[in-house]
C-alpha cells in the first residue's frame, strides 16, 4: 500500500452474516485514516474519523486497494485531506460512513457505492410490492379520503 491510496477490508455487521467493505486512506506509514462508529455493534450511535494502525484497520482480514471512483486528487492531497479530518465527529452508516469519507478524500464527492446499491434494491422491492398491490386490486389504486 502507498500514501494516499484508498483501501478496503471485508467486515460483517455485528451478529449477522451481512458483509460490507470498510474503507480508509493509507497514510503510507503503517497507519490508516478512516471513519468508523464508536461501537460497531451500534453503527447508528455516532462515530468519528480516526487514525489507527493498518493492523487494527485490517482486523485480521486481507486489505485490498480500491480505485472506484477514480481519484481526482493526487495521492499526497488525498492523504492530506484525510489527516485534516482526524477527530471529526459525525458518523452515520447511511449518509456519512467510511466509504463516503474515503471517496470524498479522493474525489471531493461524498458517495458510497454500497449505500447506493442498497437503495436501488429498496426502490426495486418497493416498486414490486406496489405493482403487486395494484395488480391484486385489478389495476386500481385505492386512496383513503377524509
Amino acid at each position: 500500500m502507498a500514501v494516499g491510496e484508498r483501501i478496503e477490508v471485508r467486515r460483517w455487521l455485528a451478529g449477522t452474516v451481512v458483509a460490507y467493505w470498510h474503507h480508509g486512506v493509507d497514510m503510507g506509514d503503517g497507519t490508516v485514516v478512516h471513519a468508523r462508529p464508536h461501537d460497531f455493534r451500534n453503527p447508528f450511535g455516532g462515530g468519528s474519523v480516526v487514525r489507527t494502525s493498518l493492523e487494527e484497520f485490517a482486523d485480521g482480514q486481507q486489505v485490498r486497494p480500491t480505485i472506484e471512483p477514480l481519484a481526482t486528487f493526487p495521492p499526497e492531497e488525498v492523504a492530506r485531506r484525510a489527516a485534516a479530518l482526524v477527530g471529526r465527529d459525525g458518523y452515520c452508516p447511511v449518509v456519512a460512513n467510511c466509504e463516503h469519507f474515503a471517496t470524498w478524500c479522493a474525489t471531493g464527492e461524498r458517495r458510497s457505492r454500497q449505500v447506493e446499491a442498497v437503495m436501488r434494491r429498496v426502490v426495486t422491492v418497493a416498486a414490486t410490492v406496489v405493482a403487486g398491490i395494484v395488480a391484486l386490486r385489478g389495476g386500481r389504486v385505492m386512496a383513503r379520503g377524509r
